[in-house]
């Protein structure tokens, strides 16, 4: 058996080694209080030469560890590092290669530092640049708040941004998505004046049947399914081409619905809204012969689109996969009244308080009644770094639904 692998061996070289270290410091700080003063120069130049050799060990981790990294994922020199090493190598009167080996670079990376500092190239890689097109932390803490308050599926990035435009903010949706990348940033200090009121934005909206201009024009019908517990019922959507409203929402108790039904559910819904051009449907038994001739007697067109084709209605299917997302999470009464409570308490929400990318932002209440949203406004962190704004954001629930999220944004800003 070697006798490097006994233990009995490696623990007493580890005794001797402790004691002769134990020694030395001992003679070191007898040396630091001896009267004369060459001992004591020694002791100190003893001293100084072990600290060196143990941040050149120091010093020789860190800078494997950097050369262990891929060339590609190594962290870059700040300007005021580049800088930093320019100058110590001028001190040190190092070489270009001695430089690159020492803070492991690419000997063409010092050499291009060189060039750029003598002004024979580019000066933006030694002079840190001003983010003038960056958001306001203000602004980002807004974005990362609304994701806590909002998680998906509940809320994309897409109406966060939305959100963002109706409150007077300027922002995309790829701006939220890159900003949710980033850490939160700490909240902006409170401000106590107020920014002046915002610019009303203007637009212009395509005519077509499925693209249409004008209120009552078009509408969309369809039914969806759904079970609560072992009932199976229905729900019949009738919404608006143009401003996205939903016009009506309405609960049966079964699957299996009639023609006779779906005309009296325009008929009530055109009575409060008013007679639509055209009425889009699906190829549905529902709506058939019978349905299209009761739509001719109130002086309505029916239209439906080619087999398996579901984008022709897509409106309202994309209307009901967000109220199924509101749904799946729901606890659901068992009774056709309690249900239909619930859906009526969806239905003012969605038209009121859900902002529609289709409608720039608009709700659909705001679509019907023709209100424009004020401009949004760029926060950008190079406007005003003294007096950073306020942005305080809330979420409340709709009615006594928690499911159903009512988003507050307040700027508060000072003026310039």
């Amino acid at each position: 058996m070697p006798w490097f692998n006994n233990t009995a061996y490696l623990m007493m070289i580890d005794s001797m080694a402790i004691i002769i270290a134990q020694s030395y410091q001992l003679a070191r700080s007898r040396l630091a209080s001896a009267s004369s003063p060459v001992m004591r120069a020694m002791m100190q130049r003893d001293q100084l030469f072990s600290q060196i050799q143990w941040l050149k060990r120091e010093l020789e981790i860190l800078r494997q560890q950097r050369a262990d990294c891929p060339a590609n994922k190594r962290p870059e020199f700040s300007p005021e590092q580049r800088l930093a090493i320019l100058q110590l190598m001028r001190q040190r009167n190092w070489s270009a290669a001695v430089t690159a080996k020492r803070f492991v670079v690419h000997p063409n990376t010092i050499r291009k530092w060189i060039r750029a500092i003598d002004g024979r190239g580019d000066s933006k890689s030694l002079l840190p640049q001003i983010s003038w097109n960056r958001m306001d932390d203000a602004v980002r803490w807004a974005v990362h708040e609304l994701r806590q308050l909002c998680p998906e599926p509940e809320m994309g990035t897409r109406t966060i941004a939305m959100q963002m435009v109706r409150s007077g903010i300027q922002i995309s949706r790829r701006s939220v998505q890159r900003i949710l990348r980033e850490t939160k940033p700490k909240k902006s200090r409170k401000t106590k004046k107020r920014w002046p009121k915002l610019n009303q934005a203007k637009g212009v909206e395509p005519y077509h049947l499925l693209t249409p201009s004008n209120l009552n024009q078009t509408w969309h019908m369809d039914i969806m399914t759904f079970r609560v517990l072992w009932t199976t019922y229905s729900a019949v959507a009738i919404l608006d081409g143009a401003t996205r409203k939903l016009l009506r929402l309405r609960a049966y108790r079964s699957k299996a619905l009639d023609s006779q039904q779906m005309i009296q559910l325009v008929k009530v819904t055109t009575k409060k809204h008013g007679v639509p051009a055209n009425l889009i449907t699906d190829h549905g038994v529902q709506f058939r012969n019978r349905f299209k001739v009761g739509l001719k007697t109130l002086g309505i067109k029916h239209v439906r689109g080619q087999v398996r084709t579901p984008s022709f209605n897509g409106k309202v299917e994309r209307f009901f996969k967000t109220l199924r997302l509101w749904q799946r999470p729901a606890l659901w009464p068992t009774t056709l009244r309690s249900i239909q409570q619930r859906l009526n308490q969806y239905q003012a929400w969605y038209n009121t308080e859900r902002p529609h990318q289709a409608l720039k932002g608009l709700t659909p209440e705001e679509a019907w009644h023709s209100v424009q949203l004020a401009e949004p406004i760029p926060i950008r962190a190079v406007d005003c770094p003294s007096r950073t704004p306020n942005i305080r954001v809330q979420r409340s629930r709709f009615g006594s639904d928690a499911n159903l999220p009512v988003i507050k944004i307040t700027v508060h800003r000072l003026a310039a």
